[in-house]
């Protein structure tokens, strides 16, 4: 009996031991964990608690706005209040859109959009559902917030252009962030609903425009909605854009240009400063702030006159008979061209078994240098330009700024192009022919010019032979040629035959003089080929413009300065298939000029009156 005892609590005694023994590994493995989870992991669970508590976000700032030169705005921002959805929140994000869908539509293109975004960004990063809510949306939205698992309201900056078409082609447009845009940082793909900057001065000006994103820290439920502000750095807004543009003007010349196709553009010869840039037919620029919808796109690039292109930057013409101002300049400047000397022009020019016909048909007799520009006669170019030659022509070219860009604040200018025999064998492996010198000396041919080129040359001719430096942005330091480009006895032969043009009676633009207090125009109209006149057709009689499809019709141009006494202004006018520089180009470029001084006369009467006060 004693030794059953003394077994059964000799057991119990062993057990006892074992169990402290457990209890005690149990213990240190518990002391461990907490230890280590406690001192040396206890900074990074900390941090990660924060997390789950916390939500730090990027603030939106406020884009750069721009303005006119006479601090009218052409570029703004609004408060909005945009829905993001936040796909860490959700379970399934692509149910969240389906349900919101729901109660605020949304456009297959926004939807496609919304999807592709949510996939490749950070799961805690936001995206960009829907902005510009409406009061009643976003009352909707809270009210259904149990279906709408991941979205949030909040408040964010919209650009906006209030002058919509008229300023399109200057200003360009902003839209969303892409998977395309792979050179922009990844920063601002973490703002939702950024915009960036994609033609226009928006896209030049983009990285001072845009400005630098703040962030607030607040404290978060487990549903993830605000609970409160933490912490927080203001964002900082972009600079603001003062342009030389005068937006009165660039109605003017708008709505000058009524339904054509092409482009108006001013400029201050003497500063440079841009005053009118309109291409038409033109857009509104708003329309791409949230995706646009592929019917709006279609209208946009199915229009033969192509409202999105911007012509006034990127078009390239055949100059036509606003070349011969260059050509006329090169005889003079080398001792070619006699000015009192007259060239008899019977109507056509005859090279070897080629005929080289003037555009009137029974000639217009002999003619002095300024008497040719008066009725820009083709023979009289034609004769000069056998001995002149290709190379003179093209160096007198060169230095009025042809076949360069022009250095703007815009991108994209293109250079043209000036021909040469090199350049033709390369292009058309062909060698280069008398008869191409004689298209180039009426502009024709392989020449090309952009809008800015012509109206920078002219500008030069109006200010003593020095080239403007053509800008839209306001500066306080202005740059031209320091020495004048040509002989100022050439220039005044030169502005006479341009004068004439305009003033005299037989001249080509006649029907489009004005004098307003003793201010007139000088100028100098053109008419391109946009195909071959065929010789059956011209024994057959050539067709009227009218009688064309417009695609087949000529190009007008205009190119023109004012007040002749003292040029101030010089414009350039293109009318794409308009049929006639003198009919169609012309009158566009007096309206816009004389309208020009006419807002001078206005605002120095505004001003002396402010100073009498």
């Amino acid at each position: 009996m004693t030794v059953w005892k003394y077994e059964k609590s000799h057991e119990i005694f062993i057990r006892t031991i074992v169990l402290c023994f457990v209890f005690v590994f149990i213990s240190l493995i518990l002391l461990g964990r907490l230890f280590y989870l406690q001192i040396l992991q206890g900074e990074r669970f900390m941090a990660l608690a924060e997390k789950n508590r916390t939500a730090v976000r990027l603030t939106m700032p406020e884009r750069g706005k721009i303005y006119d030169r006479n601090g009218v705005i052409l570029a703004d921002n609004r408060k909005v209040f945009q829905a993001v959805l936040v796909k860490e929140l959700t379970k399934d994000y692509k149910k969240t859109v389906e349900n919101f869908k729901k109660i605020v539509p949304l456009t297959e293109e926004e939807e496609d959009r919304i999807l592709k975004e949510a996939k490749f960004k950070r799961a805690f990063m936001p995206v960009q559902v829907k902005d510009n809510l409406t009061k009643e949306e976003v009352v909707l939205l809270h009210l259904n917030a149990p279906v709408l698992e991941g979205i949030q309201i909040e408040e964010t900056m919209i650009r906006t252009y209030p002058k919509k078409d008229l300023t399109a082609h200057i200003l360009g447009y902003v839209s969303l962030l892409n998977d395309r845009d792979t050179d922009v940082d990844s920063t601002w793909f973490d703002l939702a609903g950024y915009r960036i900057g994609r033609t226009g001065l928006e896209q030049s000006f983009e990285s001072i425009l845009r400005g630098k994103p703040g962030y607030k820290k607040t404290e978060v439920n487990a549903m993830g909605r605000t609970v409160s502000l933490m912490d927080q750095e203001k964002a900082v807004s972009g600079e603001d854009l003062h342009l030389t543009i005068d937006t009165r003007l660039q109605k003017i010349a708008t709505d000058a240009m009524g339904n054509e196709a092409g482009t108006v553009i001013v400029a201050n010869v003497q500063n440079g400063e841009i005053l009118t840039f309109v291409s038409t037919p033109t857009y509104d620029p708003n329309i791409f702030l949230s995706s646009i919808s592929q019917k709006n796109w279609n209208q946009l690039m199915n229009n033969q006159k192509k409202p999105l292109q911007n012509k006034a930057l990127f078009g390239a013409y055949s100059p036509g008979s606003i070349f011969k101002l260059v050509v006329g300049l090169a005889g003079l400047e080398n001792g070619i061209i006699d000015p009192n000397k007259r060239v008899y022009c019977s109507g056509v020019t005859q090279l070897g078994n080629q005929k080289f016909h003037c555009w009137k048909k029974g000639g217009h007799g002999a003619l002095t240098l300024q008497e040719a520009l008066r009725h820009s006669c083709d023979v009289y170019f034609y004769e000069m330009a056998q001995k002149i030659g290709w190379e003179k022509i093209i160096a007198t070219a060169k230095k009025l700024g042809f076949g360069q860009i022009v250095d703007t604040e815009m991108n994209g200018d293109k250079e043209g192009l000036l021909p040469s025999p090199d350049w033709k064998f390369k292009a058309r492996k062909d060698e280069w022919r008398m008869g191409d010198t004689l298209n180039l000396s009426i502009g024709q041919g392989f020449l090309l010019t952009t809008p800015l080129q012509l109206l920078r040359a002219v500008a030069a001719i109006a200010n003593d032979g020095r080239l403007p430096d053509l800008h839209f942005v306001k500066k306080e330091v202005l740059k031209q040629s320091e020495e004048p480009l040509f002989n100022q006895s050439y220039l005044r032969l030169i502005r006479a035959g341009m004068y004439d043009v305009v003033n005299h009676e037989k001249g080509t633009a006649y029907n489009s003089r004005f004098n307003l207090n003793g201010m007139k125009m000088a100028g100098k109209t053109a008419t391109t080929q946009v195909r071959r006149i065929s010789l059956k057709e011209r024994e057959e009689g050539i067709k009227k413009q009218k009688d064309m499809v417009w695609e087949s019709r000529d190009h007008a141009l205009f190119a023109a300065y004012a007040p002749t006494d003292k040029p101030k202004y010089a414009v350039i006018v293109v009318v794409e298939h308009g049929g006639g520089g003198s009919s169609a180009a012309a009158p566009v470029a007096s309206k816009v000029l004389k309208e020009a001084l006419r807002l001078d006369l206005e605002d120095a009467k505004i001003k002396s009156g402010v100073s009498a006060k």
